[in-house]
């Protein structure tokens, strides 16, 4: 299996959330490194993610950021850290919103996103237009998927990383479409049904709870 890293996001509020994923992932695959990127968080909840998951590496960000600037820097964050991970690491990622966790191991997706390029959770997929859930991003590591990465980055840039909430979202399925129902220049697959993270699919054993009234770790 090639090699891959998840990356997620957190700020202290959400450390009792992104502690579920942590755990599971040290559970079900102890193997895999995560990145976490840490808005200002205390270092105090930084060493309890650490003991959490032995398996993780911390990007520590202490930015001086209004309550709403701060959110949607860890919603859109992502953007940016991940083709600098990708350049630096030369390997596959897979983004996780911190509200996901698994309920069991998922090494047959792993086996089976292998050749594609791109898997995000499509809600809507035609030659005119393409919308998706961007809670869940694998990425398949390769120079041509590393220009489509930044050019996430300068359309989410362009959208205001720190004044608007959709611009992780919009950027990513104005720049999936292009790719995918346009220049038509990679493979790209929804997420089967077993691992789609859809709440209410019991099927599923990555689960997306988006939102921290619906996980608190015990």
């Amino acid at each position: 299996m090639r090699p891959c890293s998840i990356l997620t996001t957190t700020n202290e509020t959400y450390v009792p959330i992104v502690i579920n994923l942590l755990d599971s992932f040290s559970k079900f695959h102890p193997e895999i490194h995560i990145f976490v990127s840490c808005v200002n968080v205390s270092e105090k909840s930084i060493q309890r993610l650490k003991s959490t998951n032995k398996n993780t590496s911390f990007l520590v960000e202490n930015l001086k950021l209004d309550p709403l600037a701060e959110k949607n820097y860890c919603a859109h964050n992502r953007t940016l850290w991940l083709p600098k991970l990708m350049e630096e690491h030369k390997r596959d990622f897979f983004w996780l919103d911190a509200d996901i966790m698994l309920k069991d191991n998922i090494g047959e997706f792993f086996e089976w996103v292998q050749d594609i390029d791109f898997c995000i959770r499509s809600k809507k997929n035609t030659p005119e237009t393409f919308t998706c859930n961007c809670g869940m991003v694998w990425i398949k590591y390769s120079d041509k998927n590393l220009k489509i990465v930044n050019e996430w980055k300068d359309e989410a840039d362009k959208l205001g990383l720190l004044t608007y909430w959709y611009a992780d979202q919009e950027s990513l399925n104005n720049v999936m479409h292009k790719h995918i129902n346009i220049l038509n220049d990679i493979k790209y697959e929804t997420f089967p049904k077993k691992f789609n993270g859809i709440q209410t699919n019991e099927e599923s054993i990555i689960i997306h709870f988006k939102g921290t009234k619906k996980l608190r770790s015990t």
